[in-house]
């Protein structure tokens, strides 16, 4: 069974050689800039904290290639285009040829921290005056955008709002930052490819340099039809999801994995080499008790 199991992941390598040059043509990354956000609220820098937690966030993704801030301010000072991130579409299109992007991150953020006094209030069952404690309150709000830096479109957008019962302002910018870049994943997932199957085990061609771990899920889509628009003339594929994988053993570059219900014979015969898996994000992990969020920034 071990000879057997290492002549699975032999011969992935293999197949992963091979596949990448394709991959290389056909699925390219997409490479992001994050540019400094309009700073709407009273804290300093807040609009550059902002892009900075964000950034390290996409990173940690790695279903996109996201370029260096530094080597971004670098080409707004080169170029002059400003750097306060508030550029035009002719600009963007410009910044885009320059470092080889295929999209823009912008937008802005607010964000404030109150507290609400503390007061004497009449409790009537025990007929006295009671004192109650004051409450501390924190809101961000990133308002975001991907614009394609081809022809200047918006090509995602959202806006997400964090309210802590607190008055750390840090704490739920990164909170927020966190959930807008687990909401960008929707847009630009991680999809590698099933390349190998044998005994039940399936061979993925991605590994930890993709930050793949054991006991993660692929969802894999196969192509069930095709068709031909009768207008333009493009081909359209038709997919379906042919059932969850989940990691059982992870290398730099590819992982090996099984079926997540292994009674499931219908999944087995459905997945074959060739159909994409797309790793499924981690669960927001709660903070003690279940209250609030951990801290962990996991996908």
């Amino acid at each position: 069974m071990r000879k057997s199991f290492v002549v699975v992941i032999l011969t992935g390598l293999l197949l992963l050689v091979i596949s990448s040059a394709v991959l290389a043509n056909g699925t390219p990354a997409k490479k992001i800039g994050v540019l400094t956000l309009k700073n709407d609220s009273q804290y300093s820098q807040f609009g550059s904290i902002a892009a900075e937690t964000i950034t390290a966030d996409l990173t940690k993704l790695k279903s996109c290639i996201v370029v260096e801030r530094n080597e971004l301010s670098r080409v707004f000072a080169e170029q002059s285009l400003g750097a306060k991130g508030y550029i035009n579409e002719a600009s963007v299109t410009e910044l885009g040829g320059i470092l080889g992007l295929n999209y823009l991150l912008t937008g802005s953020v607010d964000g404030d921290s109150v507290k609400e006094p503390g007061h004497n209030y009449y409790n009537k069952k025990r007929n006295r005056n009671e004192w109650v404690e004051g409450t501390k309150k924190t809101t961000v709000v990133l308002t975001l955008k991907l614009i394609d830096v081809q022809n200047g479109q918006i090509v995602w957008s959202d806006q997400t709002a964090v309210t802590n019962y607190d008055d750390d302002i840090n704490g739920a910018l990164a909170e927020a930052a966190y959930d807008s870049v687990r909401k960008i994943y929707k847009f630009i997932p991680l999809q590698g490819y099933i390349i190998k199957s044998e005994a039940g085990q399936y061979v993925i061609d991605l590994g930890t340099n993709h930050n793949v771990t054991t006991g993660d899920i692929f969802e894999v889509n196969s192509a069930s039809s095709t068709m031909r628009h009768p207008v333009t003339g493009e081909l359209i594929v038709m997919k379906r999801n042919a059932g969850e994988l989940e990691v059982t053993e992870v290398f730099d570059s590819i992982c090996i994995a099984k079926v997540k219900d292994s009674e499931d014979a219908k999944v087995k015969k459905d997945i074959q080499p060739g159909d994409a898996a797309v790793k499924k994000l981690k669960k927001k992990q709660r903070g003690f008790l279940g209250l609030g969020w951990s801290g962990k920034h996991d996908f």
